[in-house]
């Protein structure tokens, strides 16, 4: 079987795309048709300095961020093993982005670490009350599934301290209602000592005469 279509008379491809020319000898549906995509280039280049000097920034930005746990040449090790390379000279630029993804997803694991054992620090500092920190503990159980404040995350640490800060403030209040009556006290004692030592005795007074007509009756 031969099909010929050429120009505006396309059967084939109809109104919506006009073809020069097409030509299908005897095809039927056993035969396969395989169509190859040209394959994207792999930039061979080696890493100009500028770039290797941004690798080694965020490097040196890792290892302060980690407080010694990662050092340097620790986090190169990574970054080889990472990338398949034995040293940043064998790097080359279409492996550039992908190790720059990688060393800054380290850096904000970095941070997110660091800033969560400052939270747990607060948290220690803040509950050094044996019963609030029991109460710290028993919140967290209920509400993160653990009491262990180094396996919370940033933001349940972050409940946490908010919880406890409401919590002291409640206790904070309660301790200084009492205090701040008995102060109230004692200032309209001393501001006007005759009326209030003219009430007490009046009131002593009358107390004394309804017991005494009590007793007569």
């Amino acid at each position: 079987m031969t099909v010929n279509s050429t120009g505006e008379q396309n059967r084939i491809a109809g109104r919506d795309f006009n073809e020069n020319k097409i030509r299908i000898d005897q095809f039927d549906g056993r035969n396969t048709i395989n169509v190859s995509l040209p394959e994207k280039e792999v930039d061979k280049r080696l890493l100009v300095k500028a770039q290797r000097k941004e690798l080694n920034s965020l490097v040196t930005a890792i290892a302060d961020a980690d407080a010694g746990d990662n050092e340097a040449f620790i986090v190169w090790q990574k970054v080889h093993a990472e990338i398949g390379v034995t040293c940043i000279g064998d790097m080359t630029v279409n492996q550039y982005r992908t190790t720059v993804s990688y060393l800054q997803a380290m850096l904000d694991r970095c941070k997110e670490k660091d800033a969560s054992k400052a939270l747990v620090s607060l948290l220690l500092r803040n509950s050094q009350d044996s019963e609030i920190r029991q109460k710290l503990i028993r919140y967290c159980h209920i509400n993160f599934g653990t009491g262990r404040l180094n396996d919370l995350t940033r933001p349940q640490l972050q409940l946490a301290l908010s919880w406890l800060d409401q919590h002291s403030h409640d206790d904070d209040q309660s301790t200084a209602l009492p205090t701040i009556t008995r102060l109230n006290f004692v200032t309209l004692l001393r501001t006007y000592p005759i009326v209030i030592y003219g009430a007490f005795i009046v009131g002593f007074i009358a107390g004394a005469l309804i017991f005494l007509i009590d007793k007569d009756i």
